[in-house]
Parts: C-alpha cells; structure tokens; sequence
C-alpha cells in the first residue's frame, strides 16, 4: 500500500467518523479539517472545504444553542443575543433570524468577500 492509498483510507475514516451520530458538531469540523490536511487532489479539498462549511455553521447554531442555555458559560449564566451576534461578527439581530429560520449560522456574502459576477460573451455573442 503506498502513500496515496493509506491518505486515502485515512481521509475516508475520517469521515466516516465525522458522520458517525454520536460525534459533536465541534469534533466533525476538527475531523474535517484534518481529512482537508490529508487530501492531495485539490478538487477533492474543495469538496471537503464546502462539507466544512456547512459543518460549521451547523456547529455555531449548536454552540448558540448551548450559549442561550448557559452551558460553558460564566455561572452557567444565559448569553444574549448581543453577546452570540459579537461572538459570531453578525448583528444580533441577524444572528436570532438565522438561529431561529435554519440550522445554521453564517456571515452573509458581502462579509466572506463574494461579489456577484457577471458573464459577458467571449467573442460578442450572448452570455449564457
């Protein structure tokens, strides 16, 4: 079995234990991002990029989740919104819609640095 191969078998148990029901949101976005350390193919670290992406934004729901419960916290003392909206660098507002409208937490497109790009035709023809 050479290098490849056992990255490979690694990066699949990875996964799989990712996936496993019993593993915590924070620990699935630790194993990702060591599977992400491992891939060599880099179409194959883009699809772990985007499957750790939605991982942690389903983690910081759950650790909203845990803050508005006071779990970890200061006296077990409940966060406000204000304190989960810095916490995360959205407004708190943003943060209770998003907590409340999905399972996940995210900074919107303009905050990541996406611009809309618009197609123009490559020898004047229509944009598709």
């Amino acid at each position: 079995m050479d290098n490849v191969d056992m990255l490979a078998e690694q990066i699949t148990d990875l996964i799989r234990r990712a996936d496993a029901t019993e593993t915590t949101p924070v620990d699935r976005v630790h194993l990702l991002a060591t599977a992400i350390g491992l891939a060599v193919d880099p179409l194959h670290q883009l699809e772990l990029m985007m499957l750790l992406t939605d991982t942690a934004g389903r983690a910081a729901h759950d650790a909203a989740a845990r803050a508005l419960r006071g779990e970890g916290r200061p006296e077990g003392k409940a966060a406000t919104w204000a304190q989960i909206g810095d916490a995360a660098r959205l407004s708190k507002d943003t943060a209770f819609r998003q907590y409340h409208g999905g399972t996940a937490l995210s900074w919107s497109t303009a905050t990541r640095g996406v611009r809309q790009a618009v197609r123009r035709p490559a020898d004047g023809g229509e944009a598709h």
